[in-house]
């Protein structure tokens, strides 16, 4: 780094991948009837009682439930960027959120590699009831084909103690970082040399 020039913190911006391009890489053998769309202002209550009935059990084992934290942390997502819903036969059942994240301006060498472009995994919860069916798998199915087409890694975070660990390992995602709250595992992308 040149002497005199302070360094500039990398800020990152973020763009949802959209429902349709996402419903186009769910797999051919997909449960019938499941299909995903944008959710709008009106699904907000939703998002946080399948939050609740997918994330609470765990939420509760590291950090305790208390109610209202949780609502204000969900609402600070929500007004951040709207996920998407996952749908069987038009019925919500759960969400996912799928962002590409770019830095504003070139990360130098020295800057972390972190700081990248990447796309970031988050929001996926099913309702216990459609959980084991194979929509999981089918959805993730997708964001991995969108990673691999768009030669981007795929970063995630789950609390400690969330049985969806198997299934993110099962699908190609490595453990980078771990503590006694949080996972972070990230997918990198098939991509192949081409000479």
């Amino acid at each position: 780094m040149s002497r005199g020039i302070k360094p500039q913190p990398i800020t990152m911006k973020s763009q949802r991948v959209g429902a349709a391009y996402l419903q186009q890489l769910l797999p051919a053998d997909k449960p019938a009837g499941l299909s995903l769309i944008a959710a709008t202002s009106r699904h907000e209550r939703f998002v946080f009682e399948l939050k609740k009935a997918a994330e609470r059990e765990a939420v509760t084992q590291v950090f305790g439930w208390d109610e209202a934290l949780q609502y204000q942390l969900h609402f600070t997502e929500w007004q951040e960027c709207l996920p998407l819903l996952i749908l069987m036969d038009g019925t919500p059942i759960g969400s996912v959120l799928l962002e590409t994240m770019e830095p504003k301006f070139q990360p130098t060498e020295e800057q972390d590699s972190a700081k990248l472009p990447h796309s970031y995994f988050s929001r996926f919860f099913l309702f216990p009831q459609w959980q084991g069916r194979g929509i999981g798998s089918a959805v993730l199915r997708a964001v991995i084909a969108w990673a691999d087409k768009a030669h981007r890694p795929c970063c995630l975070t789950y609390l400690q103690g969330n049985p969806v660990s198997g299934l993110y390992r099962r699908f190609g995602f490595e453990t980078i970082t771990e503590d006694s709250q949080f996972v972070t595992m990230v997918y990198y992308p098939n991509t192949k040399t081409i000479l």
